[in-house]
């Protein structure tokens, strides 16, 4: 037996199998809406604790870091209190890192064998978690169904290789101009300014899109400086946190190998990759080196930073592998 039920413009069906429609009198799941859906919004900028009452959460103009944290799910009564399949949908619109967190030491499953306490999302990445059927502390409660960035080459997935080549003017790249952040050591506090020029802030505004970004750490080069040929190869860091890495370099004529614990403050140019911070890129010279990088998280990346020139342009390639 069929009811149907007019409510305004709305037609409203159940059967006995529990289905109901919005907007239609024969539905064919659990739930069909045809039409629009709509789910409570709002726009955070400090620490927030999820409740029953969000599901789409932006965070926007943050004076700092913020911390989302989800609700407690673990409950007394699996029966009546259990909330498995509820979902927030979380953005980053901010300029600063945004943590998702469990409740206390609850985990989320993030990854086949990683199930953190903390995510992090950087500027202009979402997130979409979803409560699960466990109900023990010690499981992982939460499931990260879809995590992703608005910024090409942003993310990687593990064994996944990124490439890119960026073309900049010569006459350009060696002259200097400006002001630019830089590390001059591996400390937070090691901060300075340069007048070099960099590969980033030469191209186009599409070619920018397509520079590899690892963790918030862009792959770019710097000029030398004083119209010398050579180019240093950097990271920089695209977000307003300082960002701890472990760096080596393999291949170079002067490797690098001290980079344990190095800081780099938001908005800064690296301390040196290469030894001498410096790749021979003359007309008739090409070099590369070949990188080690790791996070305090355990991610581990094979990079490559090669550069060669003509008579017109510097010719900057770049290549990252995620290993685990």
């Amino acid at each position: 037996m069929k009811k149907i039920i007019r409510i305004g413009i709305l037609l409203v069906s159940s059967i006995v199998y529990s289905q109901v429609g919005i907007n239609t009198e024969r539905p064919k799941s659990t739930l069909t809406v045809n039409g629009s859906y709509a789910g409570d919004y709002k726009s955070v900028a400090v620490n927030t604790n999820l409740t029953i009452d969000d599901q789409f959460v932006n965070v926007v103009g943050a004076l700092s870091a913020v911390t989302i944290t989800l609700p407690d799910a673990v409950v007394a009564d699996v029966v009546n209190d259990s909330f498995y399949g509820r979902v927030y949908y979380i953005k980053n619109t901010s300029s600063f890192d945004v943590t998702i967190k469990g409740n206390g030491t609850q985990l989320l499953q993030a990854w086949p064998t990683d199930t953190p306490n903390t995510i992090v999302l950087k500027s202009g990445q979402s997130v979409m978690v979803v409560k699960n059927s466990n109900n023990i502390a010690t499981a992982p409660l939460w499931e990260i169904f879809q995590q992703n960035s608005f910024t090409n080459n942003n993310t990687f997935d593990v064994n996944a290789i990124k490439s890119f080549r960026a073309v900049v003017p010569a006459s350009q790249f060696i002259i200097d101009g400006g002001s630019r952040n830089i590390m001059n050591g591996k400390l937070a506090a090691n901060i300075t300014t340069t007048s070099r020029q960099s590969a980033y802030e030469l191209s186009s505004t599409t070619e920018k899109a397509k520079f590899i970004v690892i963790n918030g750490l862009r792959m770019d080069f710097l000029s030398i400086g004083g119209g010398q040929s050579n180019a240093s190869p950097k990271f920089f860091n695209t977000t307003n946190s300082t960002i701890t890495y472990d760096i080596s370099t393999l291949s170079t004529n002067d490797r690098y190998i001290d980079g344990v614990n190095t800081n780099i403050v938001g908005n800064y140019y690296s301390f040196i990759i290469d030894g001498d911070d410096n790749i021979a890129v003359d007309l008739n010279r090409a070099e590369y080196i070949n990188v080690m990088l790791t996070f305090p998280n355990g991610e581990w990346y094979n990079c490559t930073w090669h550069a060669t020139r003509d008579a017109t342009n510097y010719y900057f390639y770049f290549t990252a592998q995620r290993l685990n």
